[in-house]
């Protein structure tokens, strides 16, 4: 994270916490120098959120029977492919491979996965959203740190796979 170190008729010298940058920066007055911290900030914070929802989306499921489903892109693109396909009719039913076992699934076996991956993806962007609102609207440094990007994309994901599921569903 950047930092100002100080401020003084030179500009504002600013520093980060984890890597060597240490940069001048002209600014009038300490309330500029803040916004120039705080501009610097919101690029690597939005890195770090959408790393988080990636990794989160990406993780998998684990539905209360003890089936692990696997929630990266392309699981889910083939996951989609057979439900459609159950779904039209075209088939009776599917071998599907979830992360920890074999299983025969028929329309009615793959559809609580399908509205516990679809809850889980949409928690993954409701979690997002809303922390890019808020770094977004951040306008000073103590703005900027009370912006806990892991707990608040959680909070936000509870909430929104729960609107859907009912209960808490645990990601891998």
């Amino acid at each position: 994270m950047y930092q100002l170190e100080s401020f003084s008729a030179d500009g504002a010298l600013v520093t980060h916490l984890s890597m060597p940058y240490r940069a001048l920066f002209i600014a009038a007055d300490e309330e500029e120098a803040d916004a120039i911290v705080v501009g610097l900030n919101k690029p690597e914070m939005l890195q770090t959120l959408a790393a988080i929802r990636y990794q989160v989306e990406t993780a998998g499921l684990t539905m209360d029977d003890g089936l692990k489903i696997l929630t990266d892109r392309v699981s889910r693109s083939e996951f989609y492919n057979n439900y459609g396909a159950l779904k039209d009719g075209l088939i009776p039913d599917t071998n599907w491979k979830a992360a920890n076992e074999w299983r025969v699934f028929t329309l009615t076996d793959m559809e609580p996965i399908a509205k516990a991956m679809a809850a889980h993806v949409r928690g993954c962007y409701a979690g997002e959203s809303l922390v890019v609102t808020a770094i977004n609207a951040a306008v000073t440094m103590i703005d900027i740190t009370a912006i806990d990007i892991e707990v608040q994309f959680n909070e936000a994901y509870q909430i929104a796979f729960g609107e859907v599921m009912g209960t808490e569903q645990a990601t891998e």
